[in-house]
């Protein structure tokens, strides 16, 4: 883990940061950056779903595609740095061409659609032939989504408050995780036309039990033990869906 890697984190009590670089040094935040540049070319033309104000998940694509656009409803995207043009809407209704993009992606987006198989088929829509969808998304069986998913939006940002990381209460909002399962995305991308090209389970340190040394330790026995054993059980998922090179069936099931 290299500086820039260990600040993505946000800040971290002295007494964690020794633990946390100890335990989970090998563990970058940076790692869906990675499997994402592994598919772009320089002629890519890429479109962000969920792209926001751009400083969370700065990914330093723009001048090295064709072009990169980013959607969000929140007008804080016009003024995202990192893309070449921001765009105000919602997945579910792309205001884009048929076939206009080589690759859509988006990062922790998933769990906040209330429809998501309208919202890939969408994305299905604007890509090319052959053309990507890569997301990243919370596990919906990890301990930290189970907890969410009992708890309700107002607490969820004052815990972000409590804990003191670079989210702001206004980059909290509301979830479903109606596709945040390895079966969900699969069936998900399958009524949405596409073709799963993979799906993988990323380790990450115990963030939201950093409060604490006696949490922060008790979260890294669970994911050295239990999430090492089964991977299945990992914080998020990253997967990786194909558009079909000739036209296929769209089904319009609700995962």
């Amino acid at each position: 883990m290299v500086a820039d890697d260990f600040q993505f984190w946000g800040p971290i009590k002295p007494s964690v940061r020794g633990l946390w670089k100890r335990f989970f040094a090998h563990d970058s935040p940076l790692a869906f950056q990675s499997i994402l540049r592994a598919y772009v070319e320089p002629g890519s033309e890429l479109l962000e779903v969920g792209a926001g104000p751009g400083y969370l998940y700065p990914y330093r694509l723009r001048g090295n595609v064709r072009r990169i656009v980013g959607i969000d409803p929140d007008p804080c995207v016009l003024e995202n740095r990192e893309i070449d043009e921001g765009v105000v809407g919602v997945c579910e209704h792309l205001p884009f061409p048929n076939d206009s993009f080589d690759i859509v992606f988006h990062r922790m987006v998933a769990e906040h659609l209330s429809e998501p198989v309208a919202a890939t088929a969408e994305i299905a829509r604007v890509l090319r032939r052959g053309g990507l969808l890569i997301m990243q998304t919370p596990n919906a069986w990890h301990y930290s989504m189970l907890a969410s998913r009992c708890t309700p939006l107002w607490f969820h940002r004052k815990y972000m408050h409590f804990l003191a990381t670079r989210k702001q209460s206004e980059d909290v909002h509301p979830t479903h995780y109606r596709m945040n399962t390895a079966a969900a995305i699969r069936r998900t991308v399958t009524c949405a036309g596409l073709e799963v090209e993979g799906v993988e389970f990323l380790t990450a340190p115990p963030g939201y039990l950093r409060f604490s040394v006696v949490a922060f330790c008790a979260g890294a026995l669970y994911a050295k033990s239990v999430e090492s054993l089964v991977p299945c059980l990992r914080p998020s998922i990253v997967a990786v869906a194909r558009k079909p090179a000739r036209r296929t069936h769209v089904l319009s099931a609700r995962p």
